[in-house]
């Protein structure tokens, strides 16, 4: 417990058993919360990690995060220490990800669609809950096509945009990180991987991740799982189940609304966050670069991460924490 006076509620049993979980309700909010609870969202029991110092004069951050089923709530330990200094951070388990991931969720209702559905939720309950006009959202991967849904649908909710590892157009990225990956399979003389990815015409991820376009390989990032003051064990195989659950059925489901590449204009603030070694399928920084360049918004920046490929919250988490410092403090003058 970081101090007395802070708002602290951790259930930890909750990582493997549809057991009982704490009450998102709080009699009377205190200036300092560090509250990890479940909370009903469109008749599904998701998982939500508050963290704040004063909830009082910090503005909200909603952290999206990939996937689809990719939990993030685990990794944060290490980019919190600052941000929450500065803003209300909130990690969000999503529909059938991570802890928000339970047997008995109708594959049906695990669509894109249905979990924006579900942020607009969330983020309407947090901004009557602290009294905030206005949010700043970040999406990663996967939670940066939702996130821009969202901007695009619902600008008035939102102070900023921050855009990490940006989905652009999944159809144009595929064949640059091919053309990466052969010249990284040629140069290592790995015929088996070439053979396979020739084979098929595909970028396989596993080999993305194989030659640190995924994320430093000197970094584990079970490890990192680990070391989160929330794990317990079982929780890796609960996240494993959320992954495959989430990748399948999110994948049937029909889409409903615009893909990024579509958004041509926007009234929100759009920041991208790159890693100069992304080279995830979906993820090519190069069209975040065409894009940032066409796009009409109020403002918009990339900030490159140099050292980091699609994970620069864990490569570079002091740089992360800097920027969406600066990106609050610029937006809330």
């Amino acid at each position: 417990m970081r101090n007395k006076f802070c708002i602290v509620t951790i259930v930890l049993g909750i990582l493997l058993f549809n057991s009982a979980v704490a009450s998102s309700e709080t009699p009377e909010e205190s200036a300092c919360i560090e509250e990890f609870f479940s909370i009903d969202i469109n008749n599904c029991t998701q998982q939500v990690l508050i963290q704040s110092d004063n909830v009082v004069t910090n503005p909200i951050l909603l952290y999206l995060h990939g996937g689809p089923g990719s939990s993030a709530m685990m990794f944060s330990h290490l980019y919190s220490d600052r941000l929450r200094k500065h803003v209300i951070f909130v990690n969000w388990d999503m529909r059938g990800a991570g802890l928000s991931y339970h047997d008995d969720i109708n594959p049906e209702t695990l669509s894109e669609e249905q979990i924006a559905e579900d942020a607009v939720v969330l983020i309407r309950y947090l901004r009557d809950r602290f009294k905030k006009e206005k949010i700043f959202l970040l999406g990663h991967s996967f939670g940066s096509v939702l996130g821009m849904y969202l901007v695009d649908n619902y600008p008035d909710l939102f102070y900023a945009y921050i855009g990490v590892g940006q989905v652009i157009d999944y159809k144009k990225s595929v064949p640059i990180t091919y053309a990466w990956l052969h010249e990284v399979l040629k140069k290592n003389d790995d015929t088996v991987g070439l053979e396979r990815i020739e084979r098929d015409s595909f970028p396989y991820i596993d080999l993305v991740v194989k030659y640190g376009g995924h994320h430093d390989l000197s970094i584990d990032l079970h490890s990192i799982i680990r070391n989160s003051p929330y794990y317990a064990e079982g929780y890796l195989d609960v996240l494993a189940k959320g992954k495959q659950f989430s990748a399948e059925n999110v994948a049937k489901n029909p889409k409903h609304y615009k893909y990024p590449s579509e958004i041509k204009e926007t009234e929100v603030p759009l920041y991208f966050f790159e890693g100069r070694n992304d080279h995830v399928i979906a993820c090519a920084p190069e069209l975040v670069v065409e894009y940032c360049n066409s796009v009409n918004a109020p403002k918009k920046e990339i900030i490159w991460f140099e050292h980091s490929a699609h994970y620069v919250t864990v490569e570079e988490p002091d740089k992360f924490q800097t920027e969406i410092i600066k990106i609050v403090e610029d937006n809330m003058r």
